[in-house]
């Protein structure tokens, strides 16, 4: 068809040709174009406009493309003229063709040829360029497709790692589809959940880490270096350097220490700055099962000590989740290095002390009138009979102690109707709510949901015990907040059952725990709120909350480090609060994967349980 085409082609041309003596111009097909050339020609111009030997070469070349095909899959014999008085040469992308064969080349790609057609007819040199694509392997064609994923991954992963590392860092986890990577370090060093474990090295020490690429079940490995910052270039966390009159100890709950305090800021650069030099200050421990414990916290400021917590940082995370939520009055949460006159005493976490303050549980204090502002505690441990209690301002309402933080006995204003007052309210709220009243005049359902959002993801043992704090100001409702107290949480409260310390089941809102909870969850309202708040926070809070644990150990590393070389008690201290799975893990990598992976089997159960209400 193609060839009776070009016949009817070539047949028109002529036509038109001999019907114009005086217009020899002529058009080829879009695939050719050409050149004409006259070498040792006598004939004057004039003569050469209607020279015929322009008609004999494009007799001729038509004649040749004839026999020559589109497309290339085969070496090729290139044709030779029909009229002897013709002759051809040929080139190929301005290269000339040995023998008139154009060879076949195996490529992966299709390929444009450029076939150069020089016809010679009386010294008359015509070049005419006709388009060849030689076509592609499919073999070589699927390699190089192939190739092209792995160099892909390969300059991805040169992107992504880091080239230096002050900490464990994860290994990176490509979502290019059936691509597998695996990777493995040197014998002297070690890969666990898919990290790299710094090993903090005196002199910065470049590792190779073997990256071994899957893809359409070939194999390729690719080393990427990265180097280990030496341990006096890793970066600092704040440091309080705290001095005390005489270098006494302290030890006392009840007594305060005179000291001084200076602040240590480090920059990127290790930069130090002192924002607090010398300052005056009074210190005493502070707690209840933590005072005890060698560790010791302390107080108006707070430094947690996170002795149990082997990770150091839950009660970070659950602080910055609820702050992340938009929960009110949430302490602040920042790890520093402490040096008691002179010596390092391990990371703590400096946060507020739960009080009132204007920049703190900001309610009305002061006042005698009875309708002012409440900072309430519900605390189990004023019943235990080795806890002192004589200081407390406390009434117990329905077996459940209620510990008056605000306003304080001490307070000038303060009188016996105030706590009259706040224990009727409470009374009220508690009947209510046993009795599935309307509760909407009494309490700020959106704080108690919050508020259980965070208790009950983290499973903390105490949320149906002590650290339950509730806040009213003047004439409002009853809320609940701030959040306090998370290190025996999430699979660290040795001291609760294997149930109550699992990633499953509820236990906030268990009759025996929280009964302000339990009776909440009676109410189909309640559940149905509680079930569009969570679905609210789901994606954008709750489940990036796992993505959060890493980078915050890694802010820690070299703090965490002379932590437990200080306190050696991962996989060794066992004691009353020691989980039994908590004791097993010998490692601070191990410890930190367990609280991922509880959180994460945590937030699942919730969800499924959540969303069937």
């Amino acid at each position: 068809m193609i060839k009776k085409l070009r016949l009817l082609s070539l047949l028109t041309l002529f036509i038109f040709l001999t019907g114009c003596e005086n217009f020899l111009s002529f058009t080829t097909t879009s695939s050719v174009t050409d050149t004409t050339t006259i070498q040792s020609d006598t004939t004057n111009s004039s003569e050469t406009t209607t020279d015929y030997r322009n008609l004999v070469i494009d007799e001729e070349y038509e004649s040749l493309i004839q026999e020559l095909p589109f497309a290339l899959t085969e070496d090729l014999q290139l044709p030779t003229p029909s009229n002897p008085l013709v002759s051809v040469s040929y080139l190929v992308n301005s290269n000339p063709v040995i023998n008139n064969i154009l060879p076949f080349q195996e490529l992966a790609y299709d390929f444009e040829l450029k076939l150069s057609i020089i016809l010679t007819y009386e010294n008359l040199e015509i070049e005419k360029e006709f388009i060849i694509i030689q076509i592609r392997d499919e073999g070589l064609y699927k390699q190089a497709q192939i190739d092209l994923v792995f160099e892909s991954v390969y300059s991805t992963l040169q992107e992504v790692f880091p080239k230096t590392i002050a900490s464990d860092f994860t290994l990176p986890s490509l979502e290019i589809e059936n691509v597998k990577i695996e990777y493995s370090v040197p014998q002297n060093y070690k890969l666990f959940n898919n990290r790299f474990l710094f090993t903090f090295p005196e002199e910065q020490t470049s590792v190779d880490i073997d990256a071994k690429v899957t893809y359409q079940k070939q194999t390729k490995y690719y080393p990427i270096s990265v180097t280990m910052l030496a341990f006096n270039e890793l970066p600092k966390i704040p440091e309080l350097h705290i001095t005390t009159t005489n270098n006494a100890p302290v030890t006392s709950k009840d007594v305060y220490v005179s000291a001084r305090l200076t602040l240590k800021m480090y920059d990127e650069n290790l930069v130090e700055t002192t924002p607090i030099s010398n300052a005056s200050l009074q210190i005493r421990t502070r707690g209840n099962s933590t005072s005890a414990m060698p560790k010791l916290p302390q107080k108006d400021w707070v430094l947690l000590a996170n002795y149990t917590d082997h990770t150091l940082v839950r009660n970070y995370l659950s602080y910055n989740f609820a702050r992340d939520i938009g929960m009110e009055y949430t302490p602040s949460a920042q790890f520093v290095d402490v040096y008691l006159n002179g010596v390092f005493q391990g990371n703590y976490m400096l946060t507020d002390q739960v009080e009132v303050s204007p920049n703190r549980v900001n309610i009305e204090e002061g006042s005698t009138s009875l309708d002012t502002g409440y900072l309430v505690e519900f605390d189990f441990r004023v019943l235990d009979p080795y806890y002192d209690a004589s200081g407390d301002n406390y009434f117990i309402l329905y077996g459940i102690p209620f510990v008056i933080k605000s306003p304080s006995i001490d307070d000038a204003n303060y009188s016996q109707n105030q706590l009259y007052f706040i224990e009727d309210y409470l009374e009220t709220v508690y009947n209510t709510l046993k009795n599935k009243g309307n509760y909407s005049h009494l309490i700020d359902e959106a704080s108690f949901i919050d508020w259980f959002i965070v208790e009950e993801l983290f499973k903390n043992v105490d949320s149906g015990y002590s650290s339950v704090y509730y806040y009213k100001d003047k004439g409002g409702l009853l809320k609940m907040g701030p959040v306090w107290d998370f290190d025996l949480s999430t699979g660290n409260q040795g001291h609760a059952d294997a149930y109550s310390r699992g990633p499953e089941g509820w236990y906030t809102s268990l009759e025996y725990k929280n009964k302000f909870f339990y009776f909440l969850m009676q109410y189909p309202g309640f559940r149905e709120n509680l079930k569009t708040r969570w679905n609210e926070l789901y994606e954008t809070e709750i489940k990036t909350l796992l993505d959060k644990i890493y980078p915050a150990t890694d802010s820690i590393a070299k703090s965490r480090y002379q932590n437990f070389m200080t306190w050696d008690v991962i996989g060794k201290n066992q004691d009353w609060y020691t989980a039994p799975e908590i004791y097993d893990i010998k490692t601070y990598e191990g410890q930190v994967y367990f609280l991922y992976h509880y959180l994460e089997i945590r937030m699942e159960w919730l969800n499924n349980e959540i969303n069937q209400f």
